[in-house]
């Protein structure tokens, strides 16, 4: 894809559409595709936009993979202008974050790790991968911050979930092809796993893996375009979902108190599609949907029929509205609880500039 430059990442912000959680854009019908989104916030040039999570409070907290390990956050993403700033630098443990979950309220796991090179293309430091904590209970202006584990045996970690019944436990998704070297000698796949967390003792397990539904496969070629299997993950009652980068599936597992798989340990394929999957949420007000990040689009996922639907950016009118989408999440509060936040990057991976975006997507009305 062509590179982007600032001045056109300026016209880009200037001629978004702007609705609040309330008010649609003139002349457009409730819950027509595309559905109507706008701009929150351009990151510095150069800042990776990686995953997002939604506080208690409906702010919004992004972590980054370039240039920096850091986090920022989104406060009242329902106003017009809403303020983004920094909120944390983790480099003393990382180069990169990765992924971020709430795990007890209003308390963040963070995954990274070192990487030789402060580019999104660059592979990881080996056996620095880690995880820490975002506390904002005591001091909400100026959250503090831990390491709760190393993780050196992991090779990737994803996507961050707590255990609804116990949310001090959380599961996180792990799968790479890059090999921790700076030069990729060797593309045989890592196996796709999710580690069990204990957030409180620093404590964590390997519980899954050797399933075929969470690895690479090279869907896409022997040199895959996307480098990981499994991605993002969600808990909902007792069942995981996740999807599969590489080979565009949406799968399921029920768990067990101790968050272990229920016997008999066989993933359900809940969707299927040639989609590159990066990370999804339910919703809204858990329906049947899931929305989820792929392709420069937004899809709607129905888990019962197991068909999908472009609702926004490639595909559309609009094609290119949503361009690298990495991640998504619902409001938590009645002014936004129909607003899908999407993070992503100008232009993509492949390019030398890059521009991390935060954006609002509203569902509406929206029927599938």
């Amino acid at each position: 894809m062509p590179s982007i430059t600032t001045s056109l990442l300026g016209v880009l912000a200037l001629a978004a559409p702007v609705f609040s959680a309330a008010v649609k854009p003139a002349g457009h019908h409730q819950g027509s595709i595309p559905l109507p989104s706008r701009d929150l916030h351009f990151l510095p040039i150069g800042t990776w936009a990686e995953n997002l999570a939604v506080r208690p409070n409906g702010n919004l907290l992004i972590s980054t993979s370039t240039l920096n390990a850091t986090v920022w956050q989104v406060t009242k993403p329902w106003e017009e202008n809403p303020e983004t700033k920094l909120v944390y630098n983790f480099d003393e443990w990382a180069d990169r974050l990765i992924g971020i979950g709430e795990s007890t309220p209003d308390k963040y796991i963070v995954v990274g790790s070192r990487f030789y090179a402060r580019t999104e293309i660059s592979s990881h430091v080996g056996r620095t991968f880690c995880a820490m904590e975002l506390d904002f209970t005591k001091t909400p202006e100026a959250p503090k911050a831990r390491l709760v584990a190393w993780m050196p045996e992991s090779n990737l970690l994803q996507g961050v979930a707590a255990l609804p019944w116990d949310r001090s436990i959380v599961l996180i998704s792990d799968q790479y092809v890059l090999r921790p070297r700076e030069v990729q000698l060797d593309w045989t796949p890592s196996p796709g796993q999710i580690w069990r967390l204990d957030t409180k003792t620093g404590k964590y397990d390997l519980i899954m893996t050797g399933y075929p539904e969470m690895n690479t496969v090279y869907w896409h070629g022997n040199k895959p375009t996307h480098d990981v299997g499994i991605n993002g993950i969600r808990i909902q009652g007792n069942t995981l979902y996740w999807v599969n980068a590489d080979n565009g599936g949406v799968y399921s597992m029920k768990l067990k108190k101790d968050g272990t798989p229920e016997t008999p340990h066989h993933p359900k394929t809940v969707a299927k599609s040639d989609w590159l999957w990066d990370d999804f949420d339910f919703g809204p007000g858990n329906s049947d949907l899931i929305w989820a990040t792929g392709n420069n689009s937004i899809v709607a996922v129905s888990r019962s029929k197991g068909t999908n639907k472009i609702v926004a950016g490639y595909g559309t009118s609009a094609n290119e509205s949503f361009w690298s989408p990495t991640s998504a999440q619902f409001g938590r509060t009645k002014k936004d609880s129909n607003v899908l936040y999407v993070t992503g990057n100008y232009p993509n991976a492949s390019s030398p500039i890059i521009s991390g975006w935060i954006k609002a997507l509203d569902t509406t009305g929206f029927k599938f």
